[in-house]
């Protein structure tokens, strides 16, 4: 088989399937297609499954089941269903990831609200911070970033360790005291 004759096969099958995928009446430019609507438990079995690769919060949830084409009762009851299961809790959610990103990425305070209302959940549910504990965590991360830093002068490093900090969302007091309580004491020979 000669490649003109490869060629002419593969044009007639790109033709077939294109004319197998069109509607029976073409639609025009103007025309509304009707969309399939999702019902109910497909609905669910789209959430559970987004809850399935990671916990979601309620706006989290609404968002996946609106790119879906979900329509807004049934986004709203199939979140409720969800939340009364106790699968969807914004709440608990919150504090436990609070605590993971001071814990592990080591954000202040502001960090973590921000983060939060970046994955739609309230600030507000959170316990009052304890400000002892987010010194001695800025302490911690300033301590371990500054070692990081041993070849640089005193100065661009306090530089740099203070927008490092303040990017984690530490305020500037807090920044500060860690900053003076990581300097390293003695002479320092290059």
């Amino acid at each position: 088989m000669s490649d003109r004759d490869r060629l002419a096969a593969i044009t007639e099958l790109s033709a077939w399937v294109a004319q197998r995928d069109e509607p029976e009446e073409a639609a025009e430019p103007g025309d509304v297609v009707p969309v399939e609507r999702v019902d109910e438990e497909s609905a669910r079995s789209i959430a559970l499954r987004a809850l399935g690769r990671r916990a979601a919060s309620r706006q989290e949830l609404d968002r996946t089941l609106e790119r879906r084409d979900v329509e807004p009762e049934v986004r709203a009851s199939v979140l409720d269903r969800l939340a009364a299961e106790g699968l969807v809790d914004d709440a608990q959610l919150a504090r436990d990831l609070a605590d993971r990103l001071r814990e592990r990425k080591q954000l202040g305070e502001r960090g973590v609200s921000a983060e939060l209302r970046r994955r739609g959940l309230d600030p507000a549910v959170l316990d009052d911070p304890d400000r002892d504990d987010e010194l001695q965590r800025a302490i911690d991360a300033a301590g371990e970033r500054r070692r990081r830093m041993g070849s640089l002068d005193d100065e661009t490093a306090e530089r740099r360790l203070a927008g490092w900090l303040q990017r984690r969302g530490f305020g500037g007091s807090t920044v500060r005291v860690a900053i003076e309580r990581t300097r390293p004491k003695g002479p320092r020979f290059r």
